[in-house]
């Protein structure tokens, strides 16, 4: 026996630090990602209708404790300079108009979309691009499953709509403000698979799922990702000719992609089918398509925005944060049932007036010149642009999903240096 000999036993060693911390960043990253995707969730985990109020939400509770552990690791980022202006320049109009018009508190979700903006900025720094896409990947995906989930609990509701269609299904939401606004986080959620085996059979699954819905907003801006995921490709095309090494799918990636697609389509293809034979959502959608101008759902929108540019051209420095539809409602002496314009730039001229817009334009202005100088290929800047594209027809501004995305693609790129 040769005692000076070194024993051949491999000694067990325990996960490195460095690896747990990355897993529990990832994880409250993705549970971020998507609370904040099913933003009607409530805390105990019901669902309440239109985002009602002030009702603790599932995702504030997120954004709590990310806030907490951010402070208390010291992990404060710097805001981007136009991130900063952008919310100067809002709240301060909204202040100022409120010493004419109403005060309100609406006021308040800008304050609660700078601190989003402010917090996902020192998550995104802490954890780094990759850990942070792909987060925000597992995240959409679990919302894609959740949304599938609830829907399945409500055939009922939806054989009844594909008889007699009309509207929207009578069914809940888990995306506070309805189901057209739930198809439209789901269409846009497909931009962070571009590139992955994942993207077509989601962008897919999206779409039949707005068709479901008879969301026309949802189809456009799964049309809108599809056009992205081409730019992506474009500027992989670019980089590629420069000499610049870009990752391309494995054979098997791009074989199971295949699969994936064929599956997607010949499964699409079956639903559209009996659907159609059913008088169903996807015959419905093109009728309402056909329709745009003359059906209740664009007249609604056409109403809105021309009230806005008449409230606008009374009011050009702004009414405040929440009074768009109030003095909408006043000035074409109708009853308005929802809660905002349909476009967040009229909404910006309305409630901010032109300095709040031209804020607006120049946070836009400022996304699409990094966009373009990434080639196309920030998953996350991609987002941000079709969230300001898709804009024009949705959304309000203030969208917490919008704001965490951009403060997390804010602090990957070195946006801002530790306070």
């Amino acid at each position: 026996m040769n005692l000076g000999a070194a024993p051949s036993v491999t000694v067990a060693r325990l996960p490195g630090s460095v690896g747990v911390r990355a897993w529990a960043v990832a994880v409250l990253i993705t549970t971020i990602v998507v609370t904040s995707f099913m933003s009607a969730v409530t805390m105990t985990g019901a669902i309440v209708a239109d985002d009602a109020g002030t009702t603790p939400k599932l995702y504030h509770a997120a954004l709590l404790v990310a806030g907490v552990v951010m402070l208390l690791r010291g992990r404060v980022a710097r805001p981007r300079a136009e991130l900063l202006l952008y919310f100067g320049i809002t709240i301060g109009t909204s202040l100022l108009a409120y010493g004419v018009h109403e005060p309100r508190v609406a006021v308040l979700k800008l304050v609660i979309a700078l601190y989003v903006a402010l917090v996902a900025a020192s998550v995104g720094r802490a954890a780094g691009p990759a850990l942070v896409l792909r987060a925000c990947r597992i995240g959409s995906v679990m919302f894609l499953v959740a949304v599938t989930a609830k829907n399945a609990q409500h055939v009922p509701a939806f054989l009844a709509f594909l008889v007699s269609p009309s509207g929207h299904p009578d069914v809940p939401s888990l995306a506070g403000g309805g189901l057209n606004l739930e198809a439209t986080w789901l269409a846009l959620a497909s931009i962070f698979l571009i590139g992955t085996t994942m993207f077509v059979p989601y962008v897919l699954a999206a779409a039949a799922t707005s068709s479901l819905y008879a969301s026309r907003a949802g189809v456009v801006v799964a049309a809108m990702a599809i056009v992205a995921a081409l730019f992506y490709a474009w500027g992989g095309a670019r980089l590629r000719r420069l000499g610049v090494s870009v990752a391309m799918p494995s054979r098997l990636a791009r074989r199971v992609a295949g699969v994936s697609i064929a599956v997607a389509a010949i499964g699409a293809l079956g639903v559209a089918t009996a659907v159609v034979r059913q008088q169903g959502a996807v015959a419905y959608v093109a009728q309402r398509f056909a329709a745009i101008g003359g059906d209740p759902g664009s007249v609604g929108r056409l109403t809105l925005w021309e009230g806005g540019l008449h409230v606008f051209a009374e009011y050009p420095l702004g009414v405040g944060v929440g009074n768009a539809v109030p003095m909408l409602r006043r000035v074409l002496g109708v009853d308005v049932p929802e809660d905002n314009l349909h476009n967040i730039y009229l909404q910006h001229a309305v409630e901010t007036g032109v300095p709040g817009l031209v804020a607006l334009l120049l946070f836009a202005a400022m996304v699409a010149r990094r966009a373009i100088a990434s080639r196309f290929r920030d998953h996350l800047l991609l987002f941000v642009c079709g969230y300001l594209v898709a804009g024009a027809i949705q959304f309000t501004g203030v969208d917490a999903v919008f704001w965490l995305v951009y403060g997390m693609q804010s602090g990957t790129s070195g946006g801002g240096d530790h306070g």
